[in-house]
């Protein structure tokens, strides 16, 4: 840290105007560092408030991604700008109206969920809350990614849009955006297919004993019958990002992708598919359910604390709810085999205490 200045309030100012764009680079992948660098120019302010999000939505719970970012600096050309630590997620620094300036920072990733990064010699997955700033003055401005593959045989996915003619290069409308995009990068299998003549992209990472045809073909059943049950899909373009684990299940919902990870040997045995079949459907239902009809108090992310809510009962059990019958209703499985999972679902709420104080 350079010589501590003096912290002031967050600013308020609505005039700002300034160009963001990231730059991410993961030069030793097996140290599980990403280099980030943050450009921005045509910047005006006397401070810069820059934070990084405590959750990410569609994990509630606080992650405190703060904990894995260090060795920050704060750049005018080759001099250093004097910053300060406000809170466990906060860093200001002191500009002086120096319009352009460049932040630079390493992110540890070395968790292998839906909701955190993970980089090692074979790929690298981040979600925009645990490794972008947020910059809250300028968080509904365009914001562009471009990413930095250790080797030439890695590639880059997302659900953002590519930057014409730009290798690696993404934007985002807003900060909100960014931060609902992951980005998968490395040597995964990359598979394309339509839907209701939309394009899809499923990119697995891990090997695992799938059957990549019969997959795709169940999957594409399960987007035509929540789009029917939605009247269309409302997005130009959707990605699966799906992660092969030794035993690992779960998935993060996103407004035009998401992210799964399932055990790499549970595709074989046909209750353990018909498992993941129901996975693929709760985070697709989610697309509306919670993505575009949400509660009121998820209305607004506030990225610096909970987000309270009583109606969690309904994003969460009401699709789960739907991601048992969806699969039938695609006729991945019977009449018989949805009801066993249905008696299933049944008596953990009956077994469960909490039953005495709230009905189902």
């Amino acid at each position: 840290m350079t010589e501590a200045i003096t912290p002031r309030f967050e600013q308020k100012t609505q005039s700002l105007s300034g160009k963001i764009h990231y730059s991410i680079a993961m030069p030793q992948p097996e140290n599980h560092l990403f280099e980030v660098s943050l450009h921005l120019s045509n910047y005006s302010e006397e401070y810069l408030d820059l934070k990084l999000p405590v959750w990410t939505p569609g994990s509630y719970l606080v992650r405190e991604y703060a904990r894995h970012l260090q060795n920050f600096t704060a750049l005018a050309g080759d001099k250093s700008l004097e910053w300060y630590k406000v809170s466990k997620n906060h860093w200001q620094v002191k500009t002086n109206n120096i319009k352009n300036v460049l932040i630079r920072y390493q992110i540890f990733a070395n968790e292998l969920t839906v909701r955190t990064n993970h980089l090692d010699r074979s790929h690298g997955y981040f979600n925009g809350a645990a490794i972008f700033f947020r910059i809250s003055q300028l968080d509904k401005q365009e914001i562009y990614v471009t990413v930095q593959p250790p080797r030439s045989d890695w590639k880059v996915t997302t659900g953002l849009s590519q930057v014409v003619e730009q290798d690696n290069t993404f934007v985002a409308a807003d900060y909100d955006t960014l931060v609902d995009s992951p980005f998968e990068v490395g040597t995964h299998q990359l598979h394309h297919f339509q839907v209701m003549e939309k394009p899809h992209e499923l990119a697995i990472w891990g090997k695992g004993n799938f059957q990549i045809q019969s997959m795709i073909t169940d999957m594409k059943k399960i987007i035509e019958v929540e789009a029917k049950i939605f009247d269309g899909l409302p997005y130009e373009r959707y990605v699966f990002l799906l992660h092969l684990s030794i035993k690992a299940s779960g998935g993060l919902e996103h407004k035009n992708s998401t992210a799964l990870i399932y055990q790499r040997f549970g595709f074989r045995d046909r209750t353990k598919y018909e498992r993941f079949m129901q996975l693929v459907a709760h985070e697709f239902f989610h697309l509306w359910n919670v993505k575009r009809i949400r509660p009121k108090g998820l209305e607004v992310f506030d990225y610096d604390q909970e987000n309270y809510t009583p109606s969690l009962w309904f994003c969460e059990g009401t699709t789960s709810y739907y991601d048992l019958i969806i699969p039938f209703r695609a006729g991945i499985y019977d009449a018989k085999v949805y009801l066993e999972n249905l008696s299933v679902s049944l008596s953990l709420v009956r077994s469960s205490p909490f039953l005495l104080r709230r009905s189902p």
